[in-house]
């Protein structure tokens, strides 16, 4: 399948109760899982099998989490089989046919049309096996759900819990007007319109405790293995180490000074920031957000409030309490990185 022969298209995705279980492995393992699962599941089946990828789980070898599932009638236990609820959810989808390791063209493109639209992406994947044929590969049919992060819906709910519904309605003015399709620079100004509402109305608590809220939803299956091990050794510098040895979504760059973890980004597409020739198109490179990517230099300087929640949701996983988490650089602050630094409680240490 060429990029142009890729139809891209938004769905609403309805919450749905299927039968699940973890592996750890790559395509080859699914006829295997979706075997499991049918035994089990029996006449409860109720339509194809969906794969979630957790790609913050991932080995060397290509391998990384996933939750096979089979939609369901009824619910269903036993053979580490377990019934849940996939959540409803906003997608980009698109329609594979094809050997799937020839996959990732489709998913450059619906990346290109989300990006486009300002939409970030949440941290897993959906896939729909309509057809998985390993004896002919090229008859494959699989239905992609690039799941979007709902950044405007934990926005407005915070806004009106810390603020009250008259200033979350002035706030929100400026983007009621945007639909899924609105372009990226459309949704962009009209971000850093309501960023500006909410500075002038808000002050840098309120503002912290609103944004932060909006971040990516940190994978939750990576914090048990810190929190636990930070329980069984009460040593921080244990954890950081084994966090910068391990693949995945865990910070590299940590470092302690004192009562403070500094943990810094690496750029989100280092080979561009590599061959980028002027500070813009560096710190474009750098930046991991597509609703401010494009005007990292008009956006109010509040916004990365947002990134602070990621190594909030982590470190405050991890220790078990509420943390102070401080923006010390930041690329709408001027600067060409983003660091934070979390604030430990004095009896951690």
């Amino acid at each position: 399948m060429t990029a142009s022969e890729v139809s891209v298209f938004h769905k609403t995705l309805d919450a749905i109760p299927v039968a699940k279980i973890r592996i750890h492995g790559n395509v080859r393992d699914l006829p295997t899982a979706f075997a499991k699962l049918n035994r089990t599941v029996g006449d409860y089946a109720n339509g194809s099998p969906i794969v979630i990828h957790h790609w913050g789980i991932s080995s060397e070898e290509g391998r990384h989490d996933m939750d096979v599932c089979v939609p369901i009638t009824h619910a269903v236990e036993g053979n580490e089989v377990s019934t849940v609820t996939l959540p409803a959810e906003e997608a980009m989808v698109s329609v594979y046919r094809g050997p799937y390791s020839e996959i990732d063209l489709t998913y450059t493109k619906i990346s290109k049309h989300t990006y486009e639209r300002g939409h970030p992406i949440a941290e897993s994947t959906r896939e729909v096996f309509h057809h998985l044929d390993e004896e002919m590969p090229e008859e494959t049919i699989v239905e992609i759900q690039v799941i979007l992060h709902d950044w405007t819906k934990r926005f407005a709910t915070k806004l009106g819990d810390v603020l009250g519904p008259v200033i979350k309605e002035k706030v929100l003015a400026s983007l009621s007007g945007l639909d899924v399709d609105s372009s990226a620079e459309n949704r962009q100004k009209a971000l850093c319109k309501a960023l500006g509402t909410l500075e002038n109305n808000s002050n840098a608590n309120q503002q912290y405790e609103i944004l932060s809220h909006c971040a990516h939803v940190y994978p939750a299956e990576l914090i048990p293995p810190m929190r636990d091990l930070f329980r069984l050794t009460r040593d921080i510098d244990v954890v950081i180490k084994a966090m910068i040895s391990k693949g995945g979504y865990y910070p590299k760059l940590l470092k302690r000074e004192g009562p403070v973890i500094y943990s810094k980004k690496g750029p989100a597409n280092p080979a561009s920031y590599e061959e980028a020739k002027t500070d813009a198109e560096r710190r474009k490179a750098y930046c991991f957000c597509p609703l401010i990517r494009n005007c990292i230099d008009e956006a109010p300087r509040i916004f990365c409030n947002c990134a602070a929640g990621w190594p909030k949701q982590l470190w405050e996983g991890i220790l078990e309490r509420p943390l102070r988490i401080e923006i010390v650089q930041s690329l709408t602050k001027g600067d060409d990185a983003c660091e934070f630094a979390i604030h430990l409680p004095e009896d951690i240490l």
